[in-house]
């Protein structure tokens, strides 16, 4: 049994992000020149695993996982992700299921380990240090 080979076209081979921030002129925060907002991080990311070859559905469902992580957080830049957000977002999902509770927080942790690998996120993975436990019947 032989396997599907995706078709690579030339669009999907030349994608140049830009790493640098969108200017606006009426934004009067100052950011380091180094920090990348979150929405553009996304972004990229996203390209690279619709590079890797995931599925549109499981994409679509990093990306509305995220959304609500960055949205519950008001999170702009990636520099504003840092450990007690993380905890707090986790408690705020007790109220799911344990599976639930557990898929959305290994969606988030996917996605920050990629924010890691690309230089992103600086120190260390605090995501890792957690671990859920689930009652199985």
């Amino acid at each position: 049994m032989s396997r599907k080979v995706k078709e690579l076209r030339m669009d999907d081979v030349v994608f140049k992000p830009s790493l640098q921030p969108k200017q606006s002129g009426d934004n009067n925060t100052k950011r380091k020149s180094d920090t990348i907002l979150i929405d553009q991080a996304l972004e990229i990311v996203n390209r690279q695993m619709q590079l890797q070859g995931l599925r549109h559905k499981t994409l679509l469902t990093y990306n509305q996982t995220m959304q609500k992580f960055v949205e519950f957080l008001n999170i702009e830049t990636v520099d504003d992700i840092n450990k007690e957000g993380f905890m707090e977002w986790l408690e705020s999902l007790s109220h799911l299921d344990k599976t639930t509770h557990a898929n959305r927080f290994r969606f988030v942790s996917a996605i920050l380990t990629r924010f890691y690998d690309n230089g992103w996120i600086q120190g260390n993975k605090f995501w890792k240090d957690v671990k859920l436990k689930l009652i199985k019947k």
